[in-house]
């Protein structure tokens, strides 16, 4: 354990409103972030899940995928119906159950539905992101490579000297081996939620992802090539970018953001006009029950 002297270093958080446009110090934090995030994925690991100890202090991946936004939802009693030993093999099988997640949410917390119209929205988003499974996802990388990935990385935990050199990271329960398709820039280098691009923000956001993967791109020309090419993990990220699968991993992520990810981001791709009609229609699909459900919930509300 390691002691951080703030003489040397300071929080991210402390300079970043102010300093994030200059660009030199923008670039420095990049490449540095760039590097870890390459030295951390350079070892590719045999499943999706976190470390654990054993009692002898053998280090193994025996642990299901910890994940932030699912554990909370665990904290308040809803079922992520992921048993503490599940690790998987198979990108498909873990997203399947990243979205029954957000299935469970629905059904058990309290006031997770405020309308009809928002519980069948809800339902269909949820019931199209399925079908939407194959499109965001490669089936080349079905099998792996899974890497080492910092799924909890922000202003808050990351010290920087003056130059916005890396120094530290802290909090790192998080980390766990994911799909190497899941590696993207972080969505709060403009100072918004991820759910909060829209317009002329939007289009910051995008030019700063785009300096990222530039940056990343260059970084990774510096590391021995894997799996026979110099710019592998670089290539995947601006082909997940270009076909808008870092939206799709984020709603993935997040029980509370997924629904306007999908409206702003995901469906957009595929019908620019929201049809009022298409929540009715296709939230039946979600499930057998899907308006008892919706009519259940409502009630919950008026006693």
């Amino acid at each position: 354990m390691d002691y951080i002297e703030t003489t040397d270093a300071e929080l991210l958080s402390e300079s970043w409103d102010e300093l994030r446009h200059n660009r030199d110090l923008r670039s420095n934090f990049f490449k540095d972030l760039s590097h870890i995030m390459l030295t951390l994925s350079q070892l590719p690991l045999p499943r999706i899940g976190s470390w654990t100890i054993d009692e002898r202090g053998v280090l193994m991946l025996t642990n299901r995928p910890l994940a932030h936004h699912f554990h909370s939802l665990e904290n308040e009693g809803i079922l992520t119906n992921i048993p503490r030993h599940s690790t998987y093999t198979t990108t498909d099988a873990y997203y399947t159950d990243l979205l029954a997640c957000h299935d469970s949410r629905i059904r058990n917390q309290p006031n997770s539905i405020i309308s009809e119209e928002d519980g069948f929205s809800q339902m269909a988003n949820l019931f199209t992101m399925r079908g939407l499974l194959s499109y965001f996802t490669s089936r080349d990388l079905r099998h792996g490579p899974f890497v080492f990935n910092l799924t909890d990385l922000h202003r808050g935990n990351i010290f920087v000297d003056s130059n916005w050199h890396i120094k530290y990271i802290i909090d790192l329960e998080w980390a766990c081996s994911l799909p190497i398709e899941m590696l993207a820039p972080p969505y709060w280098i403009t100072n918004r939620g991820v759910d909060e691009f829209k317009g002329e923000e939007l289009q910051k956001f995008e030019s700063a992802c785009q300096e990222f993967m530039d940056i990343f791109e260059e970084k990774e020309k510096s590391f021995p090539s894997v799996y026979g090419s110099a710019g592998y993990r670089a290539d995947i990220m601006r082909r997940g970018w270009k076909i808008g699968n870092f939206w799709y991993f984020h709603a993935l992520k997040s029980p509370k953001g997924l629904y306007n990810l999908f409206v702003q981001h995901i469906q957009p791709i595929f019908e620019p006009r929201r049809d009022n009609r298409f929540a009715k229609m296709v939230s039946a699909y979600w499930a057998p029950d899907a308006r008892e459900i919706v009519a259940a919930k409502l009630l919950e509300k008026k006693v």
